[in-house]
């Protein structure tokens, strides 16, 4: 007759009625002690049929629940029945962790040390050839290396403007980026690893100023000695640094003619070209009338012009003198006497000077540059006297760029 077990007291699922078996069990226990047998008979036999029917009901509830528990967890079995030999073998193997911890902490610090000992011979030499190429800029490329890792590797590239630290891309102009471009370029071209025997670089003077060509040439003649260099561009700089600083190459002239018809013709330095075109007019046989006496005093005279900036410019910027202040004088002579003076004496303000100079060393000169300077505008020699013209011309030239 004690009271109801204390797990029936507990928290019960919503589906089961556990209150009750509770007010059954209170009316069975509640019996008076000072009741006559008859009546303690009748009281037991009574509430023992109520509290068996409330414990039967309570337990087939109980069962159900149970069940419903059950097809719940029953689709979880097979998975956990697969999961439990890989974490019983996780679980061995745990004491091992701290050990690949370690180990993959020291690969990575390797990865990281055996990528910067590979990408320094290219950040070296990326900086020699910025040094070349940098001429008279500002910005010195102080460090360049390989950071981070998986997808947010990237490339380090501090600078420093006189001195003080800066972004690369943020302080660079846009010659600059173009020479540092090259510079990051080129080393891996030249690597023993590269499987080309060739580079290829279009249009590289985009941008560049006359002291970053040079620099570029150099450049370009150091790589020359490990690779064929092949270099598109429009940009006559270039070439003229070439020709100025004796670098060999190869020149190629592509022209696209009438009906798209691409043309291929090598070509030298521009005297030579002019003098090769006016020489080529004198062969042609079929020119109309006149035509030849006008055009080769032109060719002649470009000739003398390319010959006098050839002379000037290299003469100058052989003493140090900037290429701007070069340039400046070269587009600011604007005859062909004050191109002569400046090849000759220096200075264009002496185009007085320039007959009686050349005519001290060879008497036909003085003639051959009046005629040239005057034959585009009208004939100014038969056509017969046309050859003697184009030799004197070639002798003058020559005589110009070997110059001192």
């Amino acid at each position: 007759m004690s009271a109801p077990p204390t797990i029936v007291r507990g928290t019960a699922p919503p589906t089961v009625d556990v209150d009750a078996l509770l007010r059954a069990w209170e009316r069975w226990a509640d019996t008076p002690s000072d009741a006559p047998d008859e009546r303690l008979i009748d009281h037991l036999e009574a509430e023992h049929r109520n509290l068996a029917a409330a414990a039967h009901v309570l337990r087939e509830q109980a069962a159900a629940a149970l069940e419903r528990l059950e097809e719940a967890w029953r689709p979880l079995v097979a998975t956990l029945r697969g999961w439990l030999p890989a974490a019983r073998q996780a679980e061995r193997a745990a004491a091992a962790v701290p050990a690949l911890s370690s180990a993959e902490k020291w690969l990575d610090a390797e990865t990281d040390r055996i990528r910067a000992e590979r990408f320094r011979p290219i950040a070296e030499r990326a900086a020699e050839v910025w040094a070349s190429l940098r001429q008279n800029s500002s910005v010195s490329l102080d460090r360049l290396e390989l950071e981070g890792a998986a997808t947010r590797r990237h490339l380090v590239l501090d600078v420093s403007v006189d001195g003080t630290d800066g972004q690369a891309l943020g302080v660079m102009s846009q010659g600059e980026i173009h020479s540092l471009a090259l510079s990051l370029f080129l080393p891996r071209v030249l690597l023993p690893e590269s499987p080309f025997g060739f580079v290829v670089i279009d249009d590289p003077v985009q941008a560049m100023d006359p002291g970053k060509v040079d620099g570029l040439a150099r450049v370009l003649a150091t790589v020359a000695q490990e690779r064929q260099v092949v270099v598109f561009t429009h940009d006559e700089r270039l070439p003229e640094s070439v020709r100025r600083l004796q670098i060999p190459a190869h020149v190629i002239e592509v022209v696209r003619r009438l009906r798209s018809e691409v043309a291929c013709r090598a070509i030298g330095d521009p005297v030579t070209q002019y003098l090769s075109d006016a020489r080529a007019l004198l062969r042609t046989d079929d020119l109309p009338a006149g035509a030849a006496a006008r055009a080769v005093p032109l060719f002649c005279r470009l000739a003398m012009e390319a010959a006098c900036a050839d002379a000037f410019r290299r003469r100058r910027i052989g003493r140090g003198e900037p290429h701007a202040g070069t340039d400046a004088a070269l587009n600011d002579a604007r005859t062909l006497m004050h191109k002569l003076a400046l090849a000759l004496f220096d200075d264009a303000g002496r185009a007085g000077e320039v007959l009686a100079r050349i005519n001290r060393t060879d008497r036909d000169w003085a003639d051959t540059v009046t005629w040239a300077n005057r034959g585009a505008h009208g004939p100014g020699a038969a056509a017969t006297g046309l050859p003697p013209m184009v030799s004197a011309t070639d002798r003058l030239a020559q005589w110009l760029c070997r110059r001192p």
